[in-house]
């Protein structure tokens, strides 16, 4: 069975809530120009981040790995992989990197892999820790 990291489904719906919060006022309550394109621009806002939210993924297997961001998704088999490591500052995050053998890398989204609630530094970077020992151990050595 594969291991599977993508947004929740709750953090979507929350997404999908707040466009319809705001589109409601902007359609039937008629409030003033500025108020209802600054309501619809934040709904439609929501909206497309509730799309991005379900489309990005990290999929791992015993036979590789799969990263999709939004308009990308790259295959890794785990012959290509050489290392897997936590590192700092991508996206202003903590995440996975995939390292492969001709020297370039992949990064797993941040947002699918760090915690949902506010959590300190030390605890995330436990947690990526423990993700990242998940992966290494659907490595099959070939």
């Amino acid at each position: 069975m594969p291991l599977i990291y993508r947004i929740g489904p709750g953090q979507t719906a929350a997404l999908i809530l707040v466009a319809v919060a705001c589109f409601v006022p902007a359609l039937y309550f008629h409030p003033s120009s500025a108020v209802r394109v600054v309501l619809i621009v934040v709904a439609l806002g929501a909206l497309a981040l509730a799309a991005v939210t379900r489309w990005m993924f990290v999929v791992v297997d015993d036979e590789g790995v799969a990263v999709r961001y939004l308009g990308r998704e790259q295959w890794l088999p785990w012959t290509e992989i050489t290392e897997i490591e936590v590192v700092a500052g991508v996206r202003g995050s903590d995440t996975i990197r995939f390292s492969r053998a001709d020297g370039t890398w992949v990064d797993a989204p941040p947002s699918l892999l760090q915690p949902s609630r506010p959590t300190g530094k030390p605890a995330a970077r436990r947690r990526l820790e423990e993700i990242r020992r998940q992966i290494e151990s659907r490595r099959v050595e070939s």
